[in-house]
């Protein structure tokens, strides 16, 4: 199974099911320190858009 993120990179998925605990993991961290909001937007981003990849995945 593939996936492409958001940049255009081939994602190979060989655990669907870690991938999706995992990406759903990271979708929710922050830094404490306001100066890396702005990259925190980007990797929530990122990972919600793998997440409901994955998840669209596990429902074919």
């Amino acid at each position: 199974m593939k996936i492409i993120d958001l940049e255009g990179k081939e994602i190979a998925v060989t655990d669907l099911s870690l991938a999706i605990l995992q990406a759903d993991d990271y979708r929710h961290y922050r830094h404490s320190n306001a100066e890396f909001a702005e990259f925190d937007d980007k990797q929530r981003r990122y990972w919600e858009d793998i997440y409901q990849k994955l998840l669209k995945l596990k429902n074919e």
